[in-house]
């Protein structure tokens, strides 16, 4: 799924500059990391926090962890928390974009951390612990938000 949304992210920014007036380069960065945050973010957030509570036995088969546990919830939870401040990042600017990106980046990347030692201890490589989707998702999304935040706020 995150890298479902990065594509759709990817061809929402470019629609988004091609179409944009008075074009520069704080202003793309402003919109590639608006479109991060509320879609790749906030909307991958909101489909992982479903997964995990309303459909929790499957989701748990792809991460490859055995069903039925409580915590499972907490993490979709959690998820649809996230989902939700990055989401309202598309109307509330400023500072709150840093908020969002520290708790969303602290979060993702301690998952990442995770998965790896899921993968160490156990053995787990099922695609949804360690593959493409969550090295993106939990670890490079991230950083490429960190990246882009500092580089937007170095720019005049």
């Amino acid at each position: 799924m995150p890298v479902f949304m990065l594509v759709l992210t990817l061809i929402a920014i470019l629609v988004h500059v091609a179409l944009m007036k008075g074009r520069s380069a704080k202003k793309i960065v402003e919109v590639t990391l608006m479109y991060l945050l509320v879609l790749s973010i906030g909307a991958g957030a909101l489909i992982a926090g479903l997964m995990h509570v309303f459909n929790g036995p499957a989701t748990a088969k792809m991460i490859g962890w055995p069903a039925g546990s409580p915590f499972q919830y907490e993490v979709g939870v959690a998820d649809l928390a996230f989902g939700l401040i990055a989401f309202l990042c598309l109307f509330i600017r400023g500072s709150f974009w840093l908020a969002a990106i520290i708790a969303n980046s602290f979060f993702l990347i301690s998952c990442m951390l995770g998965h790896i030692r899921s993968m160490a201890a156990t053995g787990n490589f099922a695609a949804y612990n360690i593959g493409p989707n969550i090295i993106w998702g939990d670890l490079l999304l991230p950083l490429a938000l960190i990246g882009l935040y500092i580089a937007y706020k170095k720019m005049k």
